[in-house]
């Protein structure tokens, strides 16, 4: 997943994307690079039946099997925080519109 995000967001970063608003023309002049990114961030945020949902599935069960009670919880608390990070990128990827350009005024 990570090489997957980095493979995307690395060649917009030396053409035009340099903050997270600059993706929100992603959808209309790349939409497979859009759709990769948006399942590679639900995918991190833990969206069944992606790998990253699976990993986290797992990983928890692990720590209540070895009996760190409070550590699962703490894991699902921050998932869901991390699920609202990771789903910002491709809501804005897909709906955002393309931001505005400011241009000086003629003088």
């Amino acid at each position: 997943m990570t090489t997957d995000a980095f493979a995307i967001v690395l060649p917009l970063r030396q053409t035009r994307v340099k903050y997270i608003a600059d993706l929100g023309a992603l959808a209309k002049t790349n939409p497979i690079s859009a759709i990769t990114f948006s399942i590679t961030m639900f995918s991190y945020a833990g969206i069944p039946p992606l790998a990253g949902f699976c990993s986290k599935f797992y990983l928890f069960f692990a720590a209540l099997g070895c009996g760190a009670y409070f550590l699962a919880p703490v894991g699902v608390v921050t998932s869901v925080i991390g699920r609202w990070a990771a789903g910002r990128l491709p809501r804005v990827s897909q709906f955002g519109g393309p931001k505005a350009v400011l241009r000086a005024p003629d003088t």
